[in-house]
């Protein structure tokens, strides 16, 4: 009956392995054809991962012997680690590191997996393509994990308002805007240009946020990252000024202090006289 079992559970260990290195496989070929241009490959895989996770919940033998492979397999590729990894976050570590891999983009694989493991929207594995969709993408999720991180809706709203609020630098006047001014009205655009020796920029092209017509496409990826970038740069200005404004409080205070210890030793000196 033992043997029976250890046989038993051997057979999984090794369908398990060789399961997680088809899925290594397949993440190559995604990455190498598919990556720039469909995420659905990689959901997919995500999808998978997230089915090796719900398939070893049982804390059986076999289950344990997973987890121990996979500790295996990362330290035998010298792989960082945290102190405890969960299962998820091993798995994703040996499907997707590769010596050219953002390890920041892992990391995120691996929150947004833990994320759909403690949704209740997440029944089956067949949700998770779902989940990750609905809530806006990997990165939209990740940044919605994180402590005081914004999302990128979150930054491109912020510096919609920052820019409706700010001081004009230029005025461009527009054929395609002009022509369509009540349709775009309090929409925002891009202007690609070039600069020039003098410093100034030639105009060569315009992206829309809205379309002005069906003969062009409008741009709200490119104009939202670029309301992201309004919101970093403010942000950090921001953050430049108060940094600068505590540093001189404290000098003020550092020289109110010596004053005031100049004062005192000077009364005293008086009195010391009198």
């Amino acid at each position: 009956m033992a043997k029976t079992t250890q046989k038993l559970s051997s057979s999984i260990v090794a369908s398990f392995k060789k399961r997680v290195n088809t899925i290594s496989e397949e993440r190559r070929t995604w990455q190498d054809t598919e990556f720039k241009s469909s995420n659905n490959a990689l959901y997919d895989l995500l999808a998978q991962i997230y089915q090796l996770y719900d398939d070893s919940k049982g804390a059986t033998a076999a289950d344990e012997a997973k987890r121990e492979w996979l500790l295996a397999q990362c330290a035998k590729r010298n792989f960082k680690l945290n102190k405890n990894p969960s299962f998820i976050q091993l798995c994703v570590k040996l499907v997707f590191t590769d010596n050219d891999t953002d390890s920041r983009r892992i990391s995120s694989y691996a929150r947004v997996l833990t994320a759909a493991a403690q949704s209740s929207e997440v029944a089956v594995a067949a949700d998770v393509p779902v989940f990750i969709r609905k809530y806006g993408g990997i990165e939209e999720i990740r940044a919605s994990l994180a402590k005081n991180t914004k999302t990128p809706k979150q930054r491109a709203d912020a510096g919609r308002s920052i820019a409706l609020n700010s001081k004009s630098i230029a005025e461009v006047t527009v054929d395609g805007s002009k022509n369509n001014a009540t349709a775009l009205k309090g929409s925002f655009v891009l202007l690609v240009g070039v600069v020039t020796a003098m410093g100034t920029v030639d105009v060569k092209h315009v992206c829309y946020e809205l379309a002005p017509s069906d003969k062009l496409y409008s741009a709200k990826t490119a104009v939202n990252a670029a309301l992201s970038n309004v919101y970093t740069n403010n942000d950090k200005q921001t953050k430049a000024a108060a940094k600068q404004l505590s540093q001189e409080t404290a000098i003020a205070d550092k020289n109110a202090r010596a004053l005031s210890v100049g004062e005192a030793a000077d009364t005293d000196t008086i009195k010391a006289a009198a």
